[in-house]
């Protein structure tokens, strides 16, 4: 065979001469042999050459993994080549301890390329994988140190432009990820200072607020001479916020010793404008809200029904002049009241989108609640497949909190705020129509029973699938979008606004119609 199988410690001749008797080489260079016996060359036989990889450590497992490990480090996949040289057969050969040492080293020069490139994850990423590689604690403190002096800037433009939050959100990250320095720790100081005193001001503490205030001061040219001017700013807010709401303070304590409760809730509401979480204000006005939604709205309400049927005086003109119920041209848009006689009132919306929020001067919600919700609380949107609701403040859907769009189910219960719950319904399987009623104690400033989100048709009778349930009545009365106007029909002959009609016949925003066993009458919402 012409080679010495040092691994077995047998010895062959070359591979023209028969084999000679196994010997044991001693000394060096095989100076003399002994032979071996049978049952050692048996034992030696038993001694396993390869690893479960099926490669031979002894032929250099070690060299085959180096080899490997080097190849994908220098393709710069770092976390590969570490994986590769951390096998826990080889881990320990000195060769791959010095490859991790390299590697540790060389992800923290990446570090610093990619950080000079605006790579700030792919900086933070290549450090965490240099610790895990163990690379020299000296140098990996090092530089994340100097890669805490590149965030110190963007942390600094956070702050002159008047964001404490966003700056110490940057800072909280950076320290998940052990980037810190004495530099950013002073920011920190400056930044809670800076958020503290908003937090305090919201809530009326101008004392506290003040103090704070200093404190960010004295710590602000760390930060720069943008931060001290943003600062500056903050404090003349400070002081004018203080002088408007000594007077609205003032006047809400007035109105609740008083206990007058529609005043105190008008003295709230102008202080929350002002002091967004003023304690007293925020009681006052969740007290107000209950004490005046238990007052019945009609005492206060702009609405009251009208007359359902209008007869013309003889020889008076036909009031064939006034507007119909036109719109878009998918069909009519916007509110109106529709005032059932011997049932109740509804405000009918037919907007595809309907928006729910607080009631009050230049409030735009379409559905008005007097409750202390946002003035644009929650939103419900008709589509192809039904209806969904959309959080736009704290709302809640059978208990459970949203904070994304949620699909709406007959006998919903939607929650606005801590105390507002109305009830959806969609009572008729052939009509996307469906119905809100309040379920609380708050209401409506209108003195109505429901509203109405109607679609296509809406039906007013005495069916359980009938939007308007109208029990003394023999046949349904269907409103129905026609075009871009409203209609109505109906089984039997009846009167629009004084007119006779049969079957069906258009509306105005104003109508009355008058059956037999039914009147009803429509109301513009403006």
């Amino acid at each position: 065979m012409g080679v010495a199988n040092f691994g077995r410690g047998l010895a062959f001749s070359r591979e023209d001469e028969a084999p000679a008797e196994p010997t044991l080489g001693v000394g060096l260079g095989g100076s003399f042999a002994l032979p071996i016996s049978d049952a050692m060359q048996r034992r030696w036989m038993e001694i396993p050459m390869v690893n479960p990889s099926g490669e031979s450590t002894m032929l250099g497992q070690w060299r085959i993994v180096l080899r490997r490990a080097e190849e994908a480090a220098r393709g710069g996949r770092f976390e590969e080549a570490g994986a590769l040289a951390s096998q826990p057969d080889v881990a320990d050969h000195y060769q791959l301890v010095r490859f991790r040492d390299r590697l540790g080293l060389d992800l923290i020069s990446r570090a610093a390329r990619r950080a000079e490139a605006n790579d700030a994850q792919g900086a933070i990423d290549d450090l965490a994988l240099a610790e895990r590689f163990a690379a020299p604690p000296d140098q990996l403190a090092e530089a994340r140190m100097e890669l805490a002096d590149r965030f110190a800037g963007e942390v600094r433009e956070a702050l002159a432009l008047g964001e404490p939050d966003r700056a110490l959100s940057r800072i909280d990250e950076l320290v998940r990820h052990k980037i810190a320095n004495p530099a950013l720790k002073a920011l920190r100081e400056l930044a809670e200072a800076w958020r503290d005193a908003a937090d305090e001001a919201r809530r009326g503490e101008f004392g506290r607020a003040r103090d704070l205030l200093g404190r960010a001061e004295r710590l602000a040219p760390t930060a720069g001479a943008a931060a001290v001017k943003a600062l500056a700013a903050v404090r003349a807010d400070l002081a004018a916020r203080q002088k408007e709401a000594a007077p609205k303070v003032e006047a809400l304590y007035a109105a609740l010793a008083d206990g007058d409760w529609p005043r105190a809730l008008a003295a709230a509401e102008a202080l929350v404008a002002t002091v967004p979480d003023h304690p007293a204000a925020r009681r006052a006005q969740t007290e107000a809200w209950r004490r005046v939604a238990a007052i019945s709205p009609s005492q206060s309400s702009p609405w009251s029904p009208r007359s359902p049927a209008r007869k013309p005086e003889p020889g008076a003109p036909a009031e064939s002049a006034r507007p119909m119920a036109e719109s878009r041209t998918d069909g009519p848009s916007g509110r109106f009241l529709l005032w059932v006689d011997a049932v109740g009132g509804y405000l009918a919306c037919l907007d595809d989108r309907v928006v729910l929020g607080r009631a009050g001067a230049g409030g735009e919600a379409d559905v008005p609640l007097m409750g202390d919700i946002s003035r644009n609380h929650a939103a419900i949107v008709r589509e192809a497949g039904g209806y969904r609701l959309e959080p736009l403040a704290t709302t809640f859907l059978n208990g459970k909190s949203l904070t994304e769009p949620t699909p709406l189910r007959n006998g919903d219960i939607i929650r606005l705020g801590q105390t507002v719950e109305l009830e959806f319904h969609q009572p008729s399987p052939v009509s996307a129509t469906a119905r809100l009623a309040v379920v609380s104690r708050h209401r409506l400033p209108m003195a109505v029973d429901g509203v109405l989100l109607m679609a296509e048709t809406c039906i007013v009778g005495p069916g359980r699938q009938a939007h308007v349930r109208a029990p003394s009545m023999a046949d349904p009365v269907v409103l129905y979008r026609q075009g871009g106007s409203l209609w109505c029909r109906s089984r039997g002959d009846f009167e629009v606004d004084g007119r006779p009609g049969s079957a069906r016949a258009p509306l105005a925003f104003d109508s009355g119609v008058r059956g037999d066993g039914f009147s009803f009458s429509l109301e513009p919402v403006v």
